[in-house]
């Protein structure tokens, strides 16, 4: 009868002394906890679903286990999308732990999922903010291609009068017969009449002229040869002609044609 008692005794030790283990398991926030292990072995195999019950199982046998928060915090964030899930863990870990380490990474973290979450509201101010930047790309995109347009325009009017081909008038506006047109002896290459419908100043009437700027050339020097002896007026005259593809601060490129107002 002893020998049977002292075998329960021994028995109910045993199975005691586990139960005390298994429970002292379950208060690591590492890898000793049985969870742990079993939340980083699906991660590792990519089953963020049963990550997500272990770690919930971990802090269903310890509510304490800050690490458990955290690690729930990375895996609704990045993995699951879901921003309120991830604030939710987070601020719970600094409830937990507030003098972590990881803290001031953490209150990053839940600013991040705060800004995720205001731009997945529809009509939020952060979509407002998207949606008015994506237009001002836009804007800014067409004016370039304006800009291009109108240079490739002014390039092949170029070419044509170099041709000798008469510009084509604007519907509407009365024929304008064909006139001679200078040589400008830097550029080898007769200067072609601007496009129709340009203002002018000076001679009533009188055409523009294009010019296309080679290697050296400035504003003043364009100026000077165009305009002998009222080079500063003639500066005014190219600028206010061709604003629309000269940049101030920006140099001139070799082979961009301008107009040159008479």
């Amino acid at each position: 009868m002893s020998c049977r008692l002292c075998l329960v005794f021994a028995g109910s030790f045993v199975l005691a002394a586990c139960n005390l283990s298994a429970q002292q398991d379950t208060q690591y926030d590492d890898s000793r906890n049985p969870y742990y292990k079993e939340a980083e072995q699906d991660l590792d195999n990519n089953n963020t679903t049963s990550a997500v019950s272990d770690y919930e199982a971990a802090l269903a046998a310890n509510p304490k286990l800050a690490g458990a928060h955290y690690q729930l915090g990375i895996i609704y964030g990045d993995k699951l999308n879901d921003p309120v899930g991830a604030i939710y863990h987070f601020r719970k870990y600094l409830e937990l732990d507030p003098a972590s380490d990881k803290a001031d990474q953490v209150k990053a973290l839940i600013e991040k999922q705060s800004q995720a979450f205001a731009a997945s509201v529809p009509n939020s101010p952060a979509q407002s903010a998207d949606a008015s930047a994506q237009l001002q790309a836009d804007n800014a995109t067409l004016k370039q291609q304006v800009a291009d347009a109108a240079k490739t325009i002014a390039q092949l009017q170029a070419q044509r009068a170099a041709a000798g081909v008469a510009p084509t008038p604007a519907p509407g506006s009365p024929s304008v017969p064909p006139r001679a047109l200078p040589l400008d002896a830097t550029n080898a290459a007769p200067l072609a009449a601007g496009p129709p419908g340009a203002t002018n100043s000076g001679e009533p009437g009188a055409p523009n002229r294009t010019y296309k700027v080679v290697s050296g050339d400035s504003l003043w020097k364009i100026s000077h040869k165009m305009y002998p002896g009222d080079t500063k007026n003639g500066i005014d005259k190219i600028k206010e002609a061709n604003k629309d593809t000269l940049i101030e601060g920006k140099p001139l490129k070799i082979g961009q044609v301008l107009i040159i107002p008479p």
